[in-house]
């Protein structure tokens, strides 16, 4: 699951230590060479600030370390670093504010911080950095999500472990606002593939339930994201940290859905013949457990029907196992809902059916994507989220 928003966006590293094993960037030293070029400074105006102290932190060979901590005196404070080369740091005004992420690079001009003390975490203003910028931009977006994200947490943290339809409510909710957030760091990396900030918004690509609903397809924008760095920061840790990211990534997917095909389901059809999900081998399906008594399953059906009309005839169908135990009433909401592709089974035992039992279903709707080898891809996948993965598979 997602971790929350606080401080959420400083996954890329935790704090464990500020201590003095980072380097000072306040040296004075006459005798330093002159000919070294010069790093970053990062000045700030906070007013209320006075009396306050402000910390700087660069994560670089994979740690955080303290730059340097002065006092705030008549509103101002400065930070020297010692690097115009890229790097991610992390400004701390106060004890209780939240850190506003920094990330400068060779284009970045002296970056100024100005806002007001309390709450300058939230409402800064950045001038002379355009990727701290974008960080900012990111941050605000998200900030309208955080009420009702921690909202949800809160009800979730509360409900007990055996209501699992409770839990799958929330959990989705969760996923619907997982899929706007992952819609911007989309659209950021297509329009800025070499922005060192989409660093930080590859974590919006996975889903809140977690890497069981990760979309696949997606890994390709880490990728773009680690080649573009690494072409315009050749010398940068960063686009290593994506790569290496990526490979623990593909490894628990691999884990996950190993080169073993999805369990097959052998069940009774509408006429009484024996069908079987294997013999589907050669479309995309996707396996769809409903029964006629669901109300957000016969809800969800509309959508189904429509994509299934839509891509039939480039190699997706739909096989329906439904948990009903009367025979008329799930004929019947076949019609009524005009689910017009063939595949439709039960054996009629309701929260017994064997097939629930094979794919471990609790709650309905509940749904697996499979892929023409007939390995898993993908699960509950609803609506537009359905939609936008058929897209990617079959164009």
């Amino acid at each position: 699951m997602k971790k929350q928003l606080i401080p959420f966006f400083l996954s890329a590293f935790i704090f464990t230590a500020c201590g003095g094993d980072g380097d000072s960037g306040t040296d004075n030293d006459e005798t330093q060479n002159v000919t070294e070029v010069p790093g970053h400074t990062i000045s700030g105006q906070i007013e209320g600030a006075d009396g306050e102290s402000a910390m700087l932190i660069v994560f670089e060979e994979e740690q955080e370390k303290l730059v340097d901590s002065v006092g705030i005196v008549n509103g101002q404070f400065q930070f020297q670093t010692d690097t115009k080369e890229l790097r991610q740091y992390v400004l701390l005004v106060g004890s209780q504010e939240m850190p506003i992420v920094l990330i400068l690079d060779e284009e970045s001009e002296n970056p100024t911080i100005t806002g007001s003390f309390p709450g300058i975490g939230e409402n800064y203003n950045i001038a002379g950095s355009q990727e701290s910028q974008y960080v900012k931009d990111y941050l605000v977006f998200l900030k309208d999500f955080y009420d009702t994200e921690q909202a949800i947490y809160a009800e979730l943290n509360t409900t007990v472990p055996e209501d699992t339809v409770a839990i799958k409510g929330y959990i989705d909710r969760l996923d619907s606002i997982s899929f706007i957030q992952r819609d911007y760091a989309v659209n950021h990396i297509d329009n800025h593939p070499g922005s060192a900030a989409s660093w930080l918004m590859l974590r919006e690509l996975f889903p809140a339930s977690g890497l069981l609903n990760f979309d696949t397809l997606d890994l390709k924008y880490f990728y773009t994201v680690a080649d573009e760095m690494a072409e315009k920061y050749p010398y940068s840790e960063y686009p290593n940290l994506i790569q290496r990211d990526i490979a623990s990534v593909e490894a628990q997917l691999e884990q996950m859905y190993n080169p073993q095909l999805a369990p097959d389901i052998v069940m009774t059809d509408m006429n009484g013949e024996t069908a079987k999900l294997s013999d589907l081998r050669g479309k995309v399906v996707l396996l769809d457990f409903w029964a006629s008594w669901c109300v957000p399953c016969r809800q969800e059906n509309p959508n189904v029907v429509r994509v299934y009309n839509e891509y039939k005839d480039k190699g997706f169908t739909v096989f329906s196992v439904s948990l009903d135990d009367d025979r008329d009433k799930w004929l019947q909401a076949i019609q009524a809902d005009n689910l017009a592709w063939p595949n439709h089974v039960s054996d009629l035992k309701g929260w017994q059916s064997a097939g629930a039992a094979l794919y471990n279903v609790t709650s309905i709707p509940a749904t697996f994507l499979l892929d023409a080898e007939g390995k898993l891809i993908a699960t509950d996948l609803r609506g537009p989220a359905l939609e936008r993965k058929l897209q990617e598979i079959l164009g």
